[in-house]
C-alpha cells in the first residue's frame, strides 16, 4: 500500500511539513510496511515559499520589515534564480497578531511592500511571486502599494490613514512615484480562493470576521472596498468589484492587478507543477490530506478541495482541526472521507496547542482502518 501524504498549513499551529510528519508517525505505528510519501502543499498561503524553495533548490533570505501592526520583525523570502517568492503572511500575518489586537481597520500590508522593495533592491527580480493566504488585512493591498511609492490621498490631499478603516476616505490616487518594479517586473500573485473583491462571497463579510471584525466593521470595511475599486477602476480603466480572486487576503490583489498588471494564478497549480503532483498521485492507492478547518471555503480553490478534483479515482482521507457538515458533505460528494481531530470537549486554542499529538492519534487511527 502506498499513501501520499500531501496536508496544507493547519493555520497557527502547524506547517504543512509539520503536519506531514505528524500524519507519517501516525500511519506507521499502524501501518509499520506501508510506504509513505510526503509531500508537503500549499495553496497560496503559508508554506507556499518553502514548498517552492525545497522543490526548486532555491535558497531562503530575510530583511528587515513590519507586521500587519507595523511592528518590527525579520521576514523571509524565497530567491528562485531570476525570481522572487514571497508570502504575504511573512509581513502582515494573521498568526503574527494575537486575537484581542486583531482589527482589520488598523491592521495594513505595507511590510509586506517594504519586504518586496528590500528584495528587489538586493538583486532585481524578474518575476515576482506572491502568496496571498492566511492575511491579517483588510486594506485591499493599499498598505503594500503605498510602501512601493503609491499615494493614496483624502480629499484635503492628505495621506489616508493605514488599515482599511481609512478606504472609505481615498479620493485621488496618485502612482506618479510608483517603485519602478510595478512596471518592470512580472508579478503572478498565488491565489487560494476565487471570491470576488464585493459581495456577499467578498473579502470583507467572508474574512472579515476571522481577522476581528464584528458585523458593523465588515460594513465599513465593504463600503471602503467599494470606494477603493471605483477609484482604481477610474485611474487604470480596469474593473475589479466582481473578478474571481481578488477578494482573497482583504482585496489586496485589486491594487497590484489595476496598477501593475499583475496575473491571478491558483496557488495549488504553481505548487503542483513545482512537486510533481501529477505523477506523485498517479502512484498513490490513497491520498491522506489536511487543514485546519474543513469548510465551503476547501473547494473554492483550497488544497483538499484541488486533490479532491486532481485525482477523483483516488480514495481522499482529510483530516482537519474541524469538520463542518458542510464540509464532509461536499468531500463525501466525492468520493472522500473526513476526520475532526477533536473528539472530545475542548477549546479552540488547547485543540491548537495540542494538533501535532492530535494529527498523530488520529492518523494512527485512520492507519488501522486501513489495515
Amino acid at each position: 500500500m502506498r499513501i501520499l501524504i500531501a496536508p496544507d498549513t493547519f493555520k497557527e499551529s502547524l506547517t504543512a511539513a509539520e503536519a506531514a510528519r505528524a500524519i507519517a508517525r501516525g500511519l506507521q505505528s499502524a501501518l509499520p510496511d506501508v510506504t509513505l510519501d510526503l509531500c508537503p502543499l500549499s495553496d497560496g498561503g503559508e508554506g507556499f515559499v518553502e514548498t517552492l524553495v525545497q522543490a526548486s533548490s532555491g535558497r531562503l533570505d530575510h530583511a528587515p520589515t513590519t507586521d500587519a501592526l507595523g511592528r518590527p520583525i525579520r521576514a523571509a523570502f524565497g530567491v528562485l534564480g531570476d525570481t522572487v517568492a514571497i508570502e504575504l503572511s511573512a509581513a502582515a500575518g494573521l498568526a503574527q497578531i494575537p486575537p484581542e489586537l486583531r482589527d482589520p481597520r488598523r491592521t495594513t500590508t505595507f511590510g509586506v511592500g517594504t519586504l518586496i522593495a528590500e528584495a528587489y533592491a538586493r538583486r532585481p527580480f524578474r518575476t515576482l511571486l506572491l502568496a496571498v493566504g492566511g492575511s491579517a488585512t483588510v486594506d485591499g493591498g493599499v498598505g503594500l502599494l503605498e510602501a512601493l511609492g503609491v499615494r493614496f490621498l483624502d480629499a484635503s490631499g492628505e495621506p489616508i490613514p493605514r488599515g482599511g478603516g481609512g478606504l472609505g476616505r481615498i479620493a485621488r490616487i496618485d502612482a506618479s512615484g510608483a517603485h519602478p518594479l510595478l512596471k518592470e517586473a512580472r508579478i503572478r500573485i498565488a491565489v487560494d480562493v476565487s471570491n470576488p473583491l464585493l459581495g456577499p462571497r467578498g473579502a470583507a463579510p467572508v474574512y472579515g470576521p476571522q481577522k476581528g471584525a464584528t458585523p458593523e466593521v465588515v460594513r465599513e470595511l465593504e463600503v471602503g472596498l467599494a470606494n477603493l475599486a471605483d477609484r482604481l477602476e477610474a485611474l487604470s480603466g480596469v474593473r475589479v468589484h466582481d473578478m474571481p480572486g481578488t477578494g482573497a487576503a482583504g482585496g489586496v490583489a485589486s491594487g497590484l492587478v489595476t496598477l501593475a498588471d499583475a496575473q491571478l494564478e491558483p496557488g495549488f497549480e504553481l505548487v503542483a507543477k513545482a512537486v510533481r503532483l501529477d505523477e506523485r498521485l498517479e502512484a498513490a492507492d490513497w491520498i491522506l490530506t489536511g487543514e485546519g478547518q474543513l469548510d465551503r471555503s476547501s473547494f473554492e480553490g483550497k488544497v483538499v478541495g484541488r486533490l479532491s478534483e486532481t485525482r477523483p479515482d483516488a480514495r481522499v482521507i482529510a483530516i482537519a482541526g474541524r469538520v463542518t457538515p458542510e464540509g464532509e458533505a461536499l468531500l463525501a460528494a466525492r468520493g472522500g472521507a473526513a476526520f475532526s481531530l477533536v473528539r472530545e470537549p475542548m477549546t479552540r486554542e488547547a485543540a491548537m496547542a495540542q494538533a501535532e499529538s492530535l494529527i498523530e492519534r488520529t492518523a494512527q487511527a485512520i492507519g488501522i482502518l486501513l489495515r
